[in-house]
């Protein structure tokens, strides 16, 4: 009998006596298929609890803000019965995960999804209980002298609050940004520390990410009828794992708030929920913060989020694709910029619908340009993917590699495929033309008056594809060379 198989009969003869070592809890990690596979074992130990029960009692495990919370929500039973299935490491995890925070450079409260975007986990789950128990119309007598509009609880717990005390935290200190920032997780594989990438702001980037989907699943299942889904079920379908039965997803999360939203009733909803929570909170904020200033400034940091999160589209940040170090120091931009190069990727040739593929066509584009083409990174500014985002390669400030002699001059933004014979998709297609355009204007990123040219136009290539070249030819922004 050979030495590696007397090893391996002792260790199936320990673990035979010794069955405990097969039960080892692996930790989870703070992805949100962890969540979900907590939540679906729970819904398992009691085929009874509904979504409203599973919701309220991840509720009442937030230690913040519970008057707040009860106000608008009404009494809760608490968690304990509920979660009483949960083993006390599940249980200590998702209380994790439900209170939202800021520790140092480190965001707590927050997973990653599988789209490849952050969330606070605890707004995503009160907009849906707010949605369960949706009141819009309730008096608040103590507080009605100063509310403009009646407070719509979805509106209060998913944004409206938060937004609202970030707008009067960036007014009486201007060192306190008014949105923000956005993160890297340590590990996009096995996710368990996400760190911010510049200063914190009252509502940052993954707290408004899981705001806006709050918001628009509990929208959804205050409208919804006959019996309600479990909450796995809602989850998992909207993030991508289900069939899409109920017509959401959360790549297109900006889009879906947009057009269930306006800007003056959410102005109207900050002002009116930030004067809620002072109330709570025993008048915690100056007086010298009159209804005028309120509604001013509110109007700025609404018009502000706007931009930044309705018309802006969702970019994935290079730590999020496992982008490698850029070789040297790069070349800064001198911004407004002119110009707007279009390309096509080629090879990869076909396109990318979801964050795993998008995020490995990045990895392979970066290898290629670096080791083969011997560039310092990948030479495209930006790359629009079909999953709904597109992808930061050298971002808005550092001049690329995409158009020999113009890379001073524009930013090369580059789609996923090869479009000789065919066309992106369309929404990938109005990311780029509108959302992404706008943007860099609204953001002096590129002048107002901004110029759109194929690759082709500027080097022998065929670049961005015959097909596709056709079609940016007919964007109003589009100039053959002069």
């Amino acid at each position: 009998m050979s030495k590696q198989v007397r090893i391996l009969r002792c260790f199936l003869l320990l673990l035979a006596f010794y069955p405990c070592l097969w039960s080892v809890e692996a930790t989870p990690d703070y992805h949100l298929d962890d969540v979900l596979s907590i939540i679906e074992e729970l819904e398992g130990s009691d085929l009874a609890l509904t979504i409203l029960n599973i919701t309220t009692a991840l509720g009442a495990l937030q230690t913040s803000d519970q008057e707040y919370r009860y106000l608008l929500l009404g009494e809760t039973s608490g968690p304990s019965a509920s979660l009483q299935p949960l083993s006390e490491d599940q249980q200590s995890f998702i209380a994790g995960v439900m209170n939202h925070g800021v520790d140092g450079s480190v965001e707590r409260g927050v997973v990653l999804t599988p789209d490849g975007t952050t969330i606070a986990v605890g707004h995503l789950i009160a907009g849906i209980e707010a949605g369960l128990k949706r009141i819009v119309d309730r008096p608040w007598p103590d507080a009605a002298e100063h509310l403009l509009v009646p407070v719509d609880n979805l509106y209060a717990l998913t944004l409206a609050k938060d937004l609202g005390l970030a707008i009067v935290a960036h007014h009486l200190s201007k060192s306190q940004v008014l949105l923000g920032p956005d993160g890297c997780w340590d590990n996009v594989t096995s996710p368990q520390v996400f760190t911010g990438s510049g200063p914190w702001c009252l509502a940052t980037h993954a707290l408004i990410n899981g705001g806006m989907d709050g918001f628009i699943l509990g929208n959804l299942l205050t409208e919804l009828q006959g019996p309600l889904p479990k909450l796995s079920a809602v989850l998992r379908d909207y993030y991508g794992k289900g069939q899409g039965q109920m017509g959401l997803k959360a790549h297109r999360r900006r889009q879906n708030f947009k057009a269930k939203v306006e800007l003056g009733i959410l102005t109207d909803q900050v002002i009116s929920a930030v004067y809620l929570y002072n109330q709570v909170r025993n008048n915690s904020i100056p007086q010298s913060l009159d209804q005028n200033i309120l509604r001013n400034i509110s109007e700025q940091g609404v018009t502000q989020f706007l931009h930044s999160y309705l018309e802006c589209p969702a970019i994935i940040p290079r730590c999020m694709w496992a982008a490698k170090p850029y070789k040297g120091v790069p070349g800064n931009l001198v911004l407004p910029l002119r110009f707007v190069y279009i390309h096509h990727t080629y090879e990869p040739s076909r396109p990318c619908t979801n964050f795993h593929d998008c995020s490995a066509d990045m990895r392979s584009m970066q290898r290629f340009h670096q080791e083969d083409r011997q560039w310092d990174d990948i030479g495209y500014n930006f790359v629009a993917g079909s999953d709904g985002y597109i992808y930061e390669g050298r971002g808005w400030l550092w001049q690329g590699a995409h158009t020999k002699g113009q890379n001073s001059k524009g930013y090369g933004v580059s789609f996923i495929g090869n479009y000789t014979s065919e066309l992106p998709g369309q929404a990938a297609m109005e990311l780029v033309k509108e959302n992404f355009m706008r943007c860099a204007v609204l953001g002096k990123r590129i002048v107002s008056d901004y110029v759109i040219q194929g690759h082709r136009q500027h080097r022998p290539t065929t670049c961005p594809g015959e097909r596709f070249f056709n079609e940016i030819k007919t964007w109003s922004a589009f100039k053959e060379v002069e």
